[in-house]
């Protein structure tokens, strides 16, 4: 037996040193949708009918999520019960989701927004010590996201050991694919918050971690400070030589004050110091995602990982301590937001920034994981919805004013016009509520009520299917290996299951040769090795 390993080991390095064997995914499209609990229901039939619609569209990925924001976990788990979301405890939705991927022969990915949790959550009412904190010893949810509007998330520290990455994340994915048969995890919020990026984490772990993981003192003397010694004409150049950074007084500077010595201090000659603050928060991300996958991988070699990141990981590592370069080798695919909310301009213009964008994140991703982009059907259509959101505002504040008033009935009818091409009772039912507001004949809340009611169940082609089909046109010309759209809720609520049908009706070999894996020995030939390690 040991013969048999040792042989298949050199066979298969040898293979690896021919640069074969190392892209076992067929050069086929992904075509992926990120979905909710509430696109299914709460029945085995209702899942079947969404699996339905996705089989019909030509999707080959389904992404769901089954721990929300707030902590809340959509499987019967029997270690995490507390956090099954209510209404879930008798209806196991990942038990029926992995049934039905089965028989329509969709992959699985079971979604994880990694490291918020809701102000109730189990998580958080039993360990408080685990949350994010700022210099002033506040949560993410003390700061304004908006003025007047509070940020709505909590957010754990990744880097807390004993804590919840080891605690309560990594088990939940344990509990996962021990207990159900998925294809995949998938990875959302697995960062630092983007509230305010130079404001956390500074519990009290991390303040101390900072040091220790930089080696700022000798731990065998943590009192002894050695100063810089310059030996070298460049100032920059003596780092060479030892020195410690920890502050002499460490031990009784406040929390604040200590937070600022970590963003504005200096190492040598410069306010260096907030590098190694934004290094050391990456370098937590990457150790999850590592320890999540070593994980996974002991368990059952064939689950993939995927991850919805923020679309540059240049600026993600200053901002969210989500440098995903440095955690691809362990992640499978790799899914940029590359939604049109993230970028300025026209659509039009997010056409061509987004064709940019991608050829710049094929060059990232290279050799290290697949490039599927993930698109919105929410934000692009902005130019659509935004007119009748202003008419909206303005009704809701009825803001005084002649001037206002005429600039106010002037987007009206342009928007009343729009109804014209749609020959539905709720367009002329608006339109006629529309002309009696104008007429004063009817009351701004009524207007209101209907204008709501026709955004959220609006006529087929009033958010036109051509937007997302050239969207989907700008992702195969960059030529990357494929596509996730968000959501499954934004389709059916704009009536676009259709344009996906269409835009998805070709074969989905891709036109061209995927780049393989490579300046590293790939996952699929590790779980190749595995496999046959274990026999």
């Amino acid at each position: 037996m040991k013969i048999k390993r040792l042989l298949f080991l050199i066979c298969l390095m040898t293979v690896w040193s021919l640069g074969f064997g190392q892209n076992e995914r067929p050069a086929v499209e992904g075509r992926g949708v990120w979905m909710h609990p509430g696109d299914f229901g709460k029945s085995e039939q209702d899942v079947d009918r969404a699996f339905q619609q996705l089989k019909k569209c030509h999707i080959n990925l389904a992404i769901v999520l089954i721990k929300g924001t707030n902590g809340a976990l959509f499987w019967k788990s029997s270690k995490f019960a507390s956090a099954i979301a209510p209404g879930y405890e008798n209806f196991d939705l990942l038990a029926a989701l992995s049934k039905c991927a089965r028989k329509y022969g969709i992959r699985l990915h079971a979604w994880l927004c990694d490291f918020t949790e809701g102000k109730d959550a189990p998580a958080v009412r039993a360990h408080p010590e685990w949350l994010m904190r700022n210099p002033q010893g506040e949560v993410t949810t003390d700061e304004k996201a908006t003025a007047g509007q509070n940020y709505s998330d909590l957010w754990m520290c990744p880097a807390q050991r004993p804590g919840y990455t080891d605690q309560w994340l990594l088990p939940l994915i344990e509990d996962i694919v021990r207990n159900y048969p998925v294809d995949g995890i998938h990875h959302d919020y697995v960062r630092y918050s983007s509230i305010a990026p130079d404001s956390f984490c500074f519990c009290d772990y991390c303040l101390e971690n900072y040091l220790k993981a930089n080696h700022f003192y000798y731990a065998n003397r943590p009192e002894t400070e050695i100063p810089v010694k310059n030996y070298f004409i460049r100032p920059e150049t003596n780092w060479l030589l030892d020195f410690t950074i920890k502050p002499k007084a460490w031990d009784r500077m406040s929390r604040p004050e200590k937070a600022d010595f970590l963003l504005n201090g200096k190492s040598i000659n410069r306010a260096d110091l907030d590098y190694f603050f934004y290094a050391t928060k990456n370098d937590m991300i990457t150790r999850f995602v590592r320890e999540a996958w070593e994980r996974v991988f002991s368990i059952n070699p064939d689950i993939e990982f995927s991850a919805a990141v923020w679309k540059n990981p240049m600026l993600n590592g200053r901002f969210l301590g989500q440098r995903w370069t440095d955690f691809a080798p362990w992640v499978d695919v790799v899914m940029p937001m590359n939604y049109r909310e993230f970028f300025q301009g026209s659509f039009e213009e997010y056409l061509v920034y987004l064709e940019d964008m991608i050829r710049a994140q094929k060059e990232w991703c290279a050799g290290k994981s697949h490039l599927y982009i993930g698109i919105d059907a929410s934000y692009i259509y902005n130019e659509e919805k935004e007119p009748w959101d202003r008419t909206l505002g303005w009704l809701r504040s009825r803001k005084a004013g002649l001037e206002a008033d005429k600039n106010f009935e002037a987007l009206l009818e342009k928007n009343l016009k729009i109804l014209e091409r749609f020959a539905s009772p709720r367009s002329s039912a608006l339109r006629s509520s529309g002309e009696a507001f104008l007429k004063g004949k009817e009351r701004p809340e009524e207007l209101a009520r209907l204008i709501q009611d026709f955004l959220s169940d609006p006529p087929a082609g009033f958010y036109p299917e051509e937007k997302l089909l050239k969207v989907v046109a700008v992702v195969r010309k960059a030529r990357a290996e494929g596509m996730v759209i968000f959501a499954s809720s934004q389709l059916t609520q704009k009536k676009l299951w259709p344009a996906l049908e269409r835009a998805f009706a070709a074969p989905a070999e891709l036109p061209h040769v995927v780049q393989p894996l490579e300046n590293k020995l790939s996952i699929q030939t590790l779980r190749a090795l595995k496999k046959q390690t274990s026999r």
